[in-house]
């Protein structure tokens, strides 16, 4: 019974070990020309935003979506580009 027991659990753990690894997302090597978030943190700092609330690197359209607060205080949405830094998009929140 100890036997079949271990068995079970072996076979139990193996498959969930298994499958988490068969679901998990590939990781891409970063583009050395590409912004790291800090980076991009520093440049944004550098011209008055702060509060940092969403930091979402969007490789496949090369832009960075940032929630922060400008010099003012207003929350706002930017669109940074992934290699330069330029902002292309700026809304209020």
């Amino acid at each position: 019974m100890k036997v079949c027991l271990t068995l079970l659990l072996g076979t139990i753990l193996g498959g969930v070990l298994s499958v988490g690894s068969v679901l998990a997302d590939p990781v891409e090597s970063p583009h050395p020309d590409m912004l790291t978030v800090p980076e991009a943190m520093r440049l944004l700092q550098s011209q008055g935003f702060h509060d940092f609330r969403k930091i979402k690197v969007e490789r496949d359209e090369n832009e960075i979506e940032v929630e922060a607060s400008d010099k003012n205080g207003e929350k706002v949405e930017l669109e940074i580009d992934l290699y330069t830094g330029k902002i292309l998009d700026l809304d209020l929140d």
